[in-house]
């Protein structure tokens, strides 16, 4: 599979972009007209994936020659920040970039979230092309413009909308991606089914933890979701109002992973946590069957998205809720689901009913 199999027209802020989606495509994608006109390019690349791939991926970047300057990136969330961007920033003076300028970001979320907060601070902006490397970044990070760094208070507190120029999703890199990562992005792919794309359901249903790496298979899981995120996002690109269904799973999961300090859990867990918390909740409230949470649950088990056992404290779980960006006046805003693919949201539950169903699934 060397060629482009999906190509999906993504349109927010105005303007369009095209995700690219197959496998060996980047060397392609790079020779684009796009990207013929940029008079120099800055390319931040996660050093992990560099090592990994680095013949390939110079072979892809040879098309710049020297107009390109490689910026090497440990792409770890301590270094996702404020201070870190700015020595980027300086180097793309002394790299000469100008407004006619682009950044290309080679890794995962973290990368990609980093290489495009510096090309949208730089010069008020300059394009950027999104290369992800993971499946969580090809199936959600890459996608929707929202780009951040962290402060010391918290992660992605300073952050703008950039939507990219372009996103290149080669399923090549997910050859050497191990298997808990790629877990990450089955938790986000499995929650654009449960929010409204049921196709991704019926491709998780019918395949198993050795199957789903298969590279047709994995390509079709990116680009149902980045179908239906990208069109979740021209709807809504600031998050005023639909957009918010793309949190289910996420206001738990968050406060998991700050209870927990971020370490010992990676984002995908978290969610999946989160979203069989709101799956119960949602039982519990009679808007899903027992059959619809419980396929939502054998799901999470098949592809072993979450721990068995938690031990979590709960009431410490929940004081981390408060804190989450997304709610607003004191009030913790949940997504709930009121049919498999039927989120809605701004939805308020007793705390009791809360705790009930954390306790169940992760106390």
């Amino acid at each position: 599979m060397a060629e482009v199999t999906r190509t999906i027209t993504a349109s927010a802020g105005g303007s369009s972009y095209d995700v690219l989606i197959g496998s060996s495509i980047l060397p392609a994608a790079m020779a684009r007209k796009e990207l013929a006109a940029f008079e120099r390019v800055a390319v931040i690349a996660g050093s992990r994936v560099y090592g990994l791939h680095r013949d390939y991926i110079d072979r892809s970047l040879s098309v710049f020659g020297d107009r390109m300057v490689l910026i090497l990136y440990e792409d770890s969330e301590e270094n996702k920040s404020y201070g870190r961007a700015g020595e980027v920033l300086e180097k793309f003076i002394t790299a000469k970039m100008n407004r006619k300028s682009a950044v290309i970001g080679i890794g995962g979320g973290v990368t990609g979230d980093f290489s495009g907060f510096c090309a949208g601070v730089y010069m008020r902006g300059v394009p950027v092309v999104h290369v992800p490397t993971t499946l969580l970044s090809m199936v959600d990070s890459s996608l929707g413009g929202k780009v951040a760094v962290n402060l010391s208070v918290g992660k992605n507190i300073a952050g703008l909308f950039h939507q990219p120029r372009m996103v290149v999703s080669d399923v090549r890199f997910l050859e050497t991606l191990p298997d808990d990562e790629f877990r990450n992005g089955l938790s986000e792919a499995l929650k654009h089914a449960l929010i409204g794309e049921p196709t991704t359901l019926g491709i998780l249903e019918r395949n198993d933890p050795a199957s789903v790496r298969n590279e047709s298979v994995t390509a079709d899981l990116v680009a149902r979701s980045a179908l239906f995120k990208t069109g979740v996002v021209e709807r809504d690109e600031k998050e005023n109002d639909l957009r918010a269904i793309l949190n289910f799973g996420h206001t738990i999961g968050h406060a998991i992973e700050s209870h927990l300090g971020y370490r010992g859990v990676s984002h995908g867990e978290a969610v999946a946590a989160g979203m069989r918390v709101k799956a119960e909740i949602s039982r519990r409230l009679g808007l899903l069957t027992d059959a619809e949470a419980g396929l939502v649950k054998g799901v999470i088990a098949r592809y072993g998205l979450m721990r068995e056992r938690w031990g979590l404290d709960v009431d410490s779980v929940i004081e981390h809720m408060e804190y989450d960006k997304k709610n607003f006046g004191g009030a913790i805003n949940f997504v709930l689901l009121k049919g498999l693919g039927k989120p809605f949201i701004n939805q308020q539950i007793p705390v009791g009913l809360l705790k009930k169903a954390m306790t169940e699934v992760v106390g």
